[in-house]
Protein backbone atom coordinates (compact mmCIF):
# COMPACT_ATOMS: atom_id res chain seq x y z
CA UNK A 1 0.00 0.00 0.00
CA UNK A 2 1.27 3.46 -0.82
CA UNK A 3 0.16 6.69 0.85
CA UNK A 4 1.02 10.29 0.09
CA UNK A 5 1.84 12.86 2.73
CA UNK A 6 -0.77 15.45 1.82
CA UNK A 7 0.16 18.03 4.45
CA UNK A 8 1.10 18.65 8.05
CA UNK A 9 -1.21 20.27 10.57
CA UNK A 10 0.39 20.87 13.93
CA UNK A 11 1.56 17.56 15.33
CA UNK A 12 -0.31 15.53 12.71
CA UNK A 13 0.45 14.35 9.19
CA UNK A 14 -2.52 14.02 6.85
CA UNK A 15 -2.04 11.07 4.54
CA UNK A 16 -3.94 10.36 1.34
CA UNK A 17 -4.70 6.68 0.90
CA UNK A 18 -4.97 4.90 -2.44
CA UNK A 19 -8.76 5.37 -2.43
CA UNK A 20 -8.20 9.14 -1.88
CA UNK A 21 -9.43 9.00 1.72
CA UNK A 22 -7.48 11.30 4.04
CA UNK A 23 -6.39 10.06 7.46
CA UNK A 24 -4.24 11.68 10.10
CA UNK A 25 -1.48 10.16 12.16
CA UNK A 26 0.92 11.65 14.68
CA UNK A 27 3.80 13.25 12.80
CA UNK A 28 6.25 11.58 15.21
CA UNK A 29 5.46 8.21 13.57
CA UNK A 30 7.01 9.32 10.28
CA UNK A 31 10.71 9.54 9.47
CA UNK A 32 12.13 12.90 10.53
CA UNK A 33 12.98 13.83 6.93
CA UNK A 34 9.44 13.16 5.61
CA UNK A 35 7.88 16.09 3.79
CA UNK A 36 4.67 17.00 1.97
CA UNK A 37 4.29 15.10 -1.28
CA UNK A 38 6.44 12.16 -0.19
CA UNK A 39 5.08 8.71 -0.94
CA UNK A 40 5.27 6.22 1.88
CA UNK A 41 5.09 2.49 1.27
CA UNK A 42 3.40 0.39 3.96
CA UNK A 43 4.28 -3.30 3.92
CA UNK A 44 3.64 -6.29 6.14
CA UNK A 45 6.92 -7.68 7.39
CA UNK A 46 6.03 -11.37 7.46
CA UNK A 47 9.35 -12.47 8.93
CA UNK A 48 9.13 -10.05 11.87
CA UNK A 49 5.46 -10.91 12.36
CA UNK A 50 6.35 -14.59 12.65
CA UNK A 51 9.18 -13.87 15.09
CA UNK A 52 6.81 -11.86 17.28
CA UNK A 53 4.18 -14.61 17.24
CA UNK A 54 6.79 -17.15 18.29
CA UNK A 55 8.06 -14.87 21.06
CA UNK A 56 4.53 -14.37 22.40
CA UNK A 57 3.87 -18.11 22.25
CA UNK A 58 7.05 -18.83 24.23
CA UNK A 59 6.00 -16.32 26.90
CA UNK A 60 2.52 -17.81 27.04
CA UNK A 61 3.94 -21.33 27.36
CA UNK A 62 6.26 -20.25 30.18
CA UNK A 63 3.28 -18.78 32.06
CA UNK A 64 1.43 -22.07 31.76
CA UNK A 65 4.46 -24.02 32.99
CA UNK A 66 4.72 -21.99 36.22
Amino acid sequence: MKVIIDRFEGEFALLELEDREIIDIPKRLLPEEAKEGDIIKIIIDEEETQKRKEQIQRKFNSLLAD
